[in-house]
């Protein structure tokens, strides 16, 4: 006759996976950077959409002025800000592998999306309004922030559909070797 609990027996393993994960959404890198690059899109495209709206009934000039500003915007603030940003994301992503859906970015980066929104919200609501004389200038800014915007999302399109990133940001991008 065995005794079943005998100091022999081998204890109940621990489980490998933390309490309540087998209910997070997982995806795999390509998910995860085709979802970032999807997110930047579709952020920049409010943007861009909501300055043309503030712009759309000015004169000319108004045109050109909200047309030089965001181009005068979007160029450097893309370059030497967002593709850096852009490039981190994809380090992180890649780094962290298959894994939860919604931790492709950060949740300091989720906080300042849902502050910058929040922000961009209530300077609406608040200060200026389509038909008001600053929502020329309002419809530069929003046209020159989502021209940047648009512009550095190439940087997760490269890193979803190819291996390698331009600019040499392939170094800030790169994961550390385990």
């Amino acid at each position: 006759m065995t005794d079943n609990n005998s100091a022999t027996a081998t204890p109940p393993v621990a489980s490998a996976t933390p309490r309540g994960s087998r209910f997070t959404p997982r995806a795999g890198v390509r998910v995860q950077l085709f979802s970032a690059a999807l997110m930047w899109a579709i952020g920049a495209s409010i943007l861009i959409v909501r300055g043309v709206i503030y712009v759309s009934d000015r004169s000319w000039h108004s045109w050109l002025f909200g047309g030089g500003l965001a181009i005068a915007i979007a160029i450097p603030k893309s370059r030497y800000l967002l593709d850096r940003v852009a490039a981190k994301a994809v380090a992180r992503i890649r780094l962290r592998g298959r894994s939860c859906y919604f931790g492709f970015f950060s949740w300091k980066s989720w906080l300042l999306v849902g502050t910058m929104m929040g922000g961009g919200i209530g300077l609406r609501h608040l200060i200026v309004h389509p038909n008001v004389i600053g929502a020329g200038i309002m419809g530069a800014l929003y046209m020159g922030i989502g021209s940047a915007l648009a512009i550095a999302d190439r940087i997760f399109w490269l890193a979803a559909l190819q291996k390698h990133l331009p600019y040499g940001l392939d170094a800030e991008a790169e994961v550390p070797a385990a």
